[in-house]
């Protein structure tokens, strides 16, 4: 059922909306307009949720796998039948342009799908022993309360994701929603609430900005939480695993991105081009997995650089891409780099550099070359900013694509053999052949190397993630 956006978008606790020890303003980035106020958690409601969580937890570990997919199915079930309402949310929170929202929503269903199906999966070993009288049964098992921290920029697919795993494990969840989207993420806790999940295995809690270290450090420290997800910045991310790792407890990090992709000689070069602009500006480029940087081999740069200015002004002809930044500072940041690097002495390629409208909320698809000295070089942009890198040969094209601390995802554009060969020297979590950087489904595990992260979420490796291992000997 919908919630009135007149009253505070209330915390979910228990099994049941609870409010907040004050409320905090949810604004639309894409014109600063206050959406509705939001019930906001202190380390009170905190404790609150993680002691639900754990009083549910040994009855939902034992429940049966049947009943287990059939509360995740109905859970879809509800998700589809409020999808109307959770892209309107999404919108409207985040920003989204309708194609992305669908998108966002529609997944967020398929997760749940995918996950529901392989909950039969898991299973245990029985490994040789030395004494022929002993039988060891090595057992998966699941961790306990698993905290989910989750962001704005997919918030349908994060969110679910960070409570579907560990619930298809047998573990109890809390989710702590982003600040910037709380009614789309209380949505997703609400299905599962619909769904009739026991009270305490579902928990949602929200909280301003300000408030963010002293909820997300109590419930890291709480003794009943036992594993945590996280999905952001790397910066965000570094601070978690320090708190996580005085706690001595195990954290997956999905983190960000700086994704290169690769033109080879023998490249579709029209085909790439719109892979790069697609790959790129998507979301308007808020997204862990868009295309940053364009290493281009120098025997087709000229050519691949005329088809990718075509492909922009094709693409985007007024400069504008119909989504603004999540925040104002993050349009400020995007035009940041690009000015430090024409400061540099990088040329523009294509696009215009600069705010679109007065009000510096959006900033239009651009991009540079002669960047090597620049920011933009290293740097995340996390908005449609991307940089041209030409490159003499493939080995030095391979030590470009690997000249960053991430390790997300990776393009290559090529014959196949050629750039299989290539994309087994890519230090990347995942590396797409002839299409866009951009590629996540259930099915496939998801995660990065290096400063991206640890840990996968998706298909078998998502639940195995929310799993630990447990040995058991008996003599008969």
């Amino acid at each position: 059922m919908a919630a009135s956006v007149k009253t505070p978008v209330p915390l979910i606790i228990d099994g049941a909306p609870a409010t907040g020890s004050y409320s905090f303003p949810v604004t639309n980035p894409s014109n600063g307009d206050e959406l509705w106020e939001a019930w906001g958690a202190t380390s009170t409601e905190a404790d609150a949720a993680a002691a639900a969580a754990a009083k549910a937890f040994p009855t939902w570990a034992n429940v049966n796998y049947v009943e287990r997919r059939n509360l995740l199915n109905k859970a879809a079930d509800c998700l589809v039948e409020r999808l109307a309402e959770l892209k309107k949310y999404v919108m409207e929170e985040t920003g989204a342009t309708s194609d992305w929202a669908n998108f966002d929503c529609n997944t967020a269903v398929g997760i749940l799908r995918e996950v529901a199906s392989r909950v039969s999966t898991i299973a245990g070993t029985v490994p040789q022993t030395l004494d022929t009288g002993l039988t060891a049964l090595v057992c998966q098992v699941p961790y306990g309360v698993v905290l989910g921290i989750s962001p704005w920029n997919a918030a349908s697919i994060l969110g679910i994701r960070s409570i579907a795993y560990a619930l298809a494990a047998g573990n109890t969840v809390i989710l702590k929603a982003s600040e910037l989207c709380p009614r789309t993420h209380h949505l997703l806790g609400d299905c599962f609430r619909e769904a009739r999940f026991p009270p305490g295995v579902v928990n949602v809690i929200a909280h301003s900005p300000e408030k963010g270290p002293e909820v997300i450090g109590a419930l890291i420290k709480h003794p009943a939480v036992k594993k945590i997800n996280f999905t952001g910045s790397t910066q965000v991310g570094r601070i978690l695993a320090q708190l996580a790792a005085k706690e001595l407890k195990p954290i997956l990090l999905e983190l960000g991105g700086k994704a290169p992709t690769i033109i080879l000689e023998d490249a579709d070069v029209e085909n790439a081009a719109m892979g790069v602009a697609k790959g790129s500006n998507l979301h308007a480029g808020q997204v862990c997995m868009a295309t940053e940087r364009v290493i281009v081999l120098e025997s087709v740069a000229s050519k691949f650089e005329a088809v990718l200015k075509e492909t922009y002004a094709k693409l985007y002809a007024d400069g504008y891409l119909p989504q603004a930044a999540a925040q104002p500072s993050g349009a400020q940041k995007v035009k940041d780099l690009v000015d430090d690097a024409l400061s540099n002495g990088a040329e523009v390629v294509a696009g215009k550099p600069g705010f679109h409208g007065s009000e510096k909320r959006a900033v239009p698809p651009v991009v540079v070359k002669g960047v090597e000295k620049s920011r933009i070089y290293y740097e995340e942009s996390f908005g449609p900013a991307i940089s041209m890198i030409v490159v003499p040969t493939v080995d030095e094209a391979v030590r470009v694509a690997n000249d960053t601390e991430y390790g997300l995802s990776a393009g290559v554009w090529g014959s196949l053999s050629k750039a299989l060969a290539v994309a087994k020297r890519i230090d990347s979590g995942a590396v797409h052949i002839n299409d866009s950087t951009i590629h996540d489904e259930p099915t496939l595990p998801h995660g990065g190397m290096k400063s991206s992260g640890h840990g996968r979420f998706g298909g078998s490796w998502g639940i195995a993630e929310f799993l630990t291992t447990k040995t058991i000997t008996f003599k008969i």
